[in-house]
């Protein structure tokens, strides 16, 4: 039996801005989970609460393990990938990569640049300073730290919205042989990405999540299927 990552009765809200309410869903570990929903809906705020960012007003989000025991995340269990990242601007990118993996246990210097390799930063661009990096340079070595630190709950925001095609066909496969080991769920706006990696769909509407159980995300009618349900 897998572990699941459990939500019960999530709430939050932004003083009288009610964004999620009486929350209940569970997310099970092998599978890439696509969170759907228009902009504004909660889905950054979900993550958020997930990952400890935030202080929920009330319900739980728990870690299930394959004895059916629950207990409160800890930091470790997950690791949020933002669409905006945020990293020091006076480190080379290789230097960074390397004082966190090194954290992490990893020193191999073979290692650190087969990650470098698996994005396409190249060999000049890895001692440039991160200031000096795009926004899709940054992204990439955000989502290479999450990827080194191997949490069990694995939580995307817009993942790969600023890679270019061989970079999100890298990052897709990578995603996919990992996620035996992982629960990952990502939000996208994105339907084919949603179509290529993911074995279920999540709607998050009118403060709710909904798993969509009886879609079939391979069906030609898959994208007009969501937006009729979200347009409801």
């Amino acid at each position: 039996m897998r572990q699941k990552l459990v939500i019960t009765d999530l709430n939050k809200s932004y003083g009288k801005k009610e964004v999620l309410k009486d929350v209940n869903i569970s997310f099970d570990e092998g599978k890439i989970y696509s969170l759907i929903g228009v902009n504004g809906s909660g889905k950054t705020t979900f993550f958020n609460c997930v990952d400890g960012d935030l202080v929920y007003n009330g319900g739980k989000v728990e870690l299930e393990d394959e004895n059916g025991e629950r207990r409160k995340l800890k930091f470790d269990d997950v690791g949020l990938v933002l669409d905006s990242p945020m990293l020091p601007d006076y480190l080379t990118g290789y230097e960074f990569l390397y004082f966190f993996a090194s954290l992490h246990g990893e020193k191999d210097e073979k290692v650190i640049d087969s990650y470098f390799d698996m994005v396409q930063i190249k060999e000049e661009d890895r001692h440039r300073i991160l200031r000096d990096y795009s926004f899709g340079m940054k992204n990439k070595i955000q989502l290479l730290c999450c990827l080194i630190r191997k949490p069990k709950v694995i939580l995307l925001d817009e993942p790969l919205s600023s890679f270019d095609i061989i970079v999100s066909h890298q990052i897709k496969e990578a995603l996919v042989k990992m996620k035996s080991e992982h629960i990952i769920v990502m939000s996208t706006h994105i339907m084919q990405l949603a179509q290529d990696i993911s074995d279920e769909i999540v709607l998050l509407r009118d403060k709710k999540m909904q798993l969509m159980n009886s879609i079939d995300i391979h069906s030609p009618e898959f994208e007009k299927y969501i937006i009729e349900e979200l347009s409801e």
